[in-house]
């Protein structure tokens, strides 16, 4: 294969890496590039595949994790708000039956669907233990 062919796709990973911030298409894209380099130099196409292959995993196993670590040490986990209900205190808008699936409660002023292990009535203060889905699972408070 000729070695522009490589660099074109060596350059569309680069490209690509500049929407994923992962550094797997950069893993690639470098591999790619060794790949163009025993091209240009007249090695053989399994030669190039192998030259591509030895380098992406060297780049994807030593570089990646590497980079992530010094890009990515700082960032803080944001949580969804359907992990900021986990363990807020919620009150039951209307009765939960677990057998007959049915209950919501009020969490934050927002409704949701909810179930218990044991029948509870409408008013009763109660904690968020789990979130399935939309429903949450509720205690007694």
């Amino acid at each position: 294969m000729n070695y522009y062919v490589w660099l074109i796709i060596a350059v569309g990973c680069f490209v690509g890496e500049l929407f994923t911030m992962e550094f797997s298409l950069t893993c690639l894209g470098v591999g790619l590039l060794g790949a163009a380099l025993t091209s240009w130099l007249g090695v053989g196409l399994w030669g190039q595949v192998i030259v591509f292959a030895v380098i992406a995993a060297a780049a994807w196993l030593g570089i990646r994790p590497v980079a992530l670590r010094h890009l990515y040490h700082r960032a803080v986990h944001v949580k969804t708000p359907a992990e900021d209900v986990l363990g807020k205190t919620a009150v039951v808008e209307t009765p939960i039956d677990p057998v007959a699936d049915t209950g919501r409660v009020k969490v934050d002023g927002e409704s949701w669907k909810a179930t218990a292990r044991q029948p509870l009535p409408a008013g009763t203060q109660c904690v968020v233990e789990q979130l399935n889905g939309v429903t949450l699972t509720v205690r007694p408070k």
